[in-house]
């Protein structure tokens, strides 16, 4: 699987041409969407560049899709990428203690899986110390499912098919792979934005995560884009959006 890396730099006019920064940074990892069946680390390129305009390390990552895997399968990939900063922290400056996991749409899934399935074996490539917990200090959440059994009920059955396609054990893949059963009083802090229209991702995923969170007493914090579907925002609500970004990191010490 390939991965891009946006690492804060200082030219140098000779060589070796580039130095990388002596400060640890925060780091993005982000997951694009695409319903788990297509896309690539470059398709959601305009999500990133908030944090790289803040001098942030930004990671996005490849997965295979449901042609090349299954869910678990996906969420391994996902994982991998995380441990892939872990294992490069000293050369790129990334800070472990300061790293957000994001994605929309199937990004905001494996986002919340791999922020929440901490220590979870399962989700491990071999390449992955089993003693490496691979933490995260937050997740943002762009309309991800969090309750993929609840949520397949308004699937069409060709894709049913394909995200689970043994009837045998689809009941087991679909809840083994939603989020909601990883959350936890510990879990990390997450934001969700959320179009109140949405049926793709029903917007009724969103509420479920922040009623369990809220249950908990977790710090988490959910927008609600009024009038919205799957991420049909504009330029002033996108403006908006990184604004409480911002202040939800903020407010969780990651800036």
């Amino acid at each position: 699987m390939k991965l891009d890396a946006y690492v804060k730099t200082k030219r140098l006019g000779e060589p070796p041409w580039v130095k990388y920064s002596e400060e640890r940074k925060p780091t993005l990892l982000f997951l694009h969407g695409g319903g788990w069946t297509s896309g690539d680390k470059i398709s959601r390129s305009l999500f990133l560049m908030p944090y790289v305009d803040k001098d942030w390390c930004v990671v996005t990552a490849n997965y295979r899709h449901l042609d090349q895997g299954n869910l678990i399968e996906i969420c391994r990939d996902a994982r991998s990428a995380l441990n892939w900063i872990y294992d490069n922290a000293a050369k790129y400056k990334f800070d472990t203690t300061k790293i957000i996991v994001s994605g929309e749409s199937a990004g905001g899934h494996l986002a919340l899986m791999t922020g929440l399935s901490t220590g979870n074996a399962l989700f491990n490539q071999g390449n992955i110390k089993a003693e490496r917990k691979l933490k995260v200090a937050g997740i943002v959440n762009w309309f991800g499912v969090v309750d993929l059994k609840k949520a397949s009920e308004g699937w069409e059955a060709d894709y049913i098919n394909q995200v689970a396609p043994n009837a045998s054990d689809r009941d087991s893949i679909l809840s083994v792979t939603s989020p909601i059963q990883y959350v936890t009083k510990d879990s990390p802090p997450i934001m969700t934005i959320h179009g109140d229209l949405d049926t793709s991702a029903p917007y009724d995923q969103g509420v479920l995560l922040h009623d369990k969170l809220k249950e908990l007493g977790n710090k988490n914090y959910f927008l609600t884009i009024p009038g919205k579907k799957h991420g049909n925002f504009d330029d002033t609500e996108m403006t908006m959006i990184h604004k409480d970004i911002w202040k939800f990191l903020k407010e969780i010490g990651v800036e």
